[in-house]
């Protein structure tokens, strides 16, 4: 599997288990969520209001990440908020993976 393979399935399954989270969190608060970079190991949390997660998850390429963990050969940061960046995955590959594992679509 190539690398962008591997960060790209990394992301998408944070991203699952944050759908989770949302699902729980209860009312209309901010939330901590986890990091959706490529590092699998990584668990740092990204605190988020469900306007900010909702604004995120309209399109699959897209992800939350902490600051410093982007990975600029694969995605592109198209928004920088208050704690956390919200990156694009690059056409091809990436793409690809985010976006036929959208649990929303």
């Amino acid at each position: 599997m190539s690398r962008e393979a591997r960060v790209a399935k990394n992301e998408v399954l944070f991203r699952e288990v944050n759908e989770r989270i949302r699902e729980l969190a209860p009312g209309d608060g901010p939330t901590e969520f986890l990091c959706e970079c490529g590092d699998a190991g990584c668990v740092e949390p990204v605190l988020l209001s469900p306007g900010q997660y909702e604004e995120v998850r309209r399109d699959p390429a897209r992800f939350f990440v902490r600051p410093g963990h982007e990975v600029p050969d694969i995605e592109d940061v198209v928004e920088e908020a208050g704690g956390f960046l919200v990156v694009a995955k690059r056409e091809g590959t990436p793409a690809d993976i985010a976006e036929e594992n959208d649990p929303r679509s």
